[in-house]
């Protein structure tokens, strides 16, 4: 797990190109190198895609899916808009994660401390 700090500690390590940080500090599954189907040719690194979380933790199942449990329903709807649980899981399709209609070929699990969070 990668923990990024504010810029003030000169311990931090920038974090990579994932587009905008969330509004709440916590756990997340950051989607990066994106594309709108598994065998696009990447001539570039892809598009930024979410953050989902805040998370309880991400579980990978024989490198085929991933599971994404929320401690709850509230924050799984912002994410899976049509779910009634706090599990979610997303499928890895030819070594691309799926999230809605498009796929990533990068993802991380990371904590993003409330100093690096948009305000809210």
């Amino acid at each position: 797990m990668t923990t990024f700090y504010a810029k003030h500690d000169r311990s931090h390590q920038d974090p990579p190109d994932w587009g905008e940080m969330p509004k709440r500090p916590g756990l997340y599954l950051s989607l990066s190198h994106g594309r709108d189907f598994p065998q696009q040719t990447m001539r570039q690194r892809g598009f930024a895609g979410p953050k989902i979380g805040p998370l309880l933790y991400v579980q990978t199942h024989y490198a085929q899916r991933v599971s994404l449990p929320f401690a709850n329903r509230r924050d799984a709807k912002r994410f899976f808009p049509t779910t009634t649980l706090t599990l979610n899981l997303l499928e890895v399709i030819e070594g691309t994660l799926v999230y809605g209609d498009k796929c990533y070929g990068n993802w991380d699990v990371c904590y993003i401390a409330a100093e690096l969070c948009l305000p809210k």
